[in-house]
């Protein structure tokens, strides 16, 4: 593995059951929706590593990402997602009809999953997704 480093860091927010479908191997893909470009649209890249962090809780492992899609919603109907990607995400009929008003989909294929012992980060507000500058 190279060197961390040289990695950007992003922490993301998930919430069960999508956490425990991630965690135990069965959610091999993670996906974002939005109305506008925000993060992580276009912000993230193959090799990035994700922290896991339970909404409202303590981060409980990382990934790193194998493989990201970006779509614009108005070139690409979200049924063809639904369709190629829907047995990866383990996501609902409820979900699909919440997100079928999104601009943009950000599609993050998971590579191995390590769990840690769970440690708290401070985090404030309501982003479910976070990139870490480098500098600090």
């Amino acid at each position: 593995m190279e060197n961390i480093k040289s990695r950007n860091i992003h922490l993301g927010v998930f919430t069960d059951p999508y956490l425990t479908y991630m965690l135990n191997g069965k959610k091999t893909v993670e996906s974002r929706y939005t109305k506008n470009r925000i993060f992580p649209y276009n912000k993230i890249s193959e090799e990035d590593i994700v922290l896991i962090k339970k909404s409202c809780g303590d981060v409980l492992g990382y990934f790193t990402i194998k493989e990201v899609i970006f779509f614009e919603l108005g070139e690409i109907d979200i049924e063809c997602i639904k369709s190629k990607f829907g047995s990866q995400l383990c996501v609902t009929e409820t979900f699909w009809e919440a997100k079928k008003n999104s601009s943009y989909a950000t599609l993050i294929v998971i590579d191995e999953i390590v769990k840690l012992k769970p440690f708290h980060i401070d985090k404030k507000g309501m982003q479910t997704w976070i990139k870490f500058d480098k500098e600090q």
